[in-house]
């Protein structure tokens, strides 16, 4: 049996189910290393110690270590991911490692609830650039978080990570009332030569958020894909960002002008 360890968040060991996309998830730990370190420190130092949306979560290669990591404070991570195929990965992969707190849901993130669909394979696709109404040959129902927090199947979110190739700017337009009342630390994936990720960022800085830049190439991705994180007013204090750069003995986080 394979198993996957996370040196970058706590050394977690996870058992690996068979099948074909296991290779790719044992070598996912050493994807973003620098945003797994960061996640980790704030969970480690109780930042982040309540439950977290991992939105576009593929087969669970940062919900399920998260999962490990926070459940000594009975934290829950709520994956969320339009793929059946994906999700199913995720719940054999926690019945497997016995995990108790993911809670898998099979959908979209939006700024309305509707259902939309795509021509390309919903698995791993970007509904932003094949978008096709509900003509596509792949539907899947779209959800916005307010809605999740007002039906009460999400609560008390201390962070929120966004990696849903393109519909970031949605998921935040349908994420006011969640981010006003939990105030989670948000973490957000963007091509900064393709998306609106200054337009995205002011939205959220308005909301009383410092925003920063992750300088940390995102691979199998194009070299202008970045993460963003961004930090509200009552968590955010310079010393806070000092001490995760000495943690990581690196100075990655660089602070937008907005």
């Amino acid at each position: 049996m394979s198993v996957a360890v996370f040196p970058y968040d706590n050394n977690v060991r996870v058992l690996m189910i068979d099948d074909p996309d296991t290779k790719w998830y044992i070598l996912s730990y050493n994807n973003e290393m620098m945003l797994r370190k960061i996640h980790t420190y704030l969970i480690n130092n109780k930042i982040i110690k309540n439950n977290i949306i991992d939105s576009g979560s593929w087969k669970g290669d940062n919900s399920i270590p998260w999962a490990l990591n926070i459940a000594s404070t009975n934290g829950t991570v709520y994956a969320i991911d339009p793929s059946e195929e994906n999700c199913e990965y995720i719940k054999k992969t926690c019945e497997l490692n016995r995990i108790t707190n993911v809670k898998v849901m099979q959908f979209a993130l939006n700024d309305k609830n509707e259902t939309i669909s795509t021509d390309e394979e919903i698995k791993f696709c970007s509904f932003s650039k094949h978008f096709t109404g509900v003509d596509g040959k792949n539907k899947t129902e779209s959800y916005t978080l307010d809605h999740l927090l007002e039906t009460k199947q999400i609560e008390n979110i201390d962070l929120l990570h966004l990696d849903v190739e393109g519909m970031e700017m949605k998921a935040i337009m349908g994420s006011e009332k969640l981010i006003d009342s939990c105030r989670p630390i948000i973490t957000f994936e963007q091509h900064l030569n393709k998306d609106d990720y200054v337009g995205l960022s002011k939205l959220i800085f308005n909301k009383n958020y410092q925003v920063f830049l992750i300088n940390e190439h995102t691979p199998h991705h194009a070299p202008d894909c970045r993460n963003l994180m961004a930090f509200p007013n009552e968590i955010y204090s310079d010393k806070l960002i000092d001490d995760i750069h000495s943690h990581l003995n690196v100075k990655i986080l660089e602070k937008l002008s907005l």
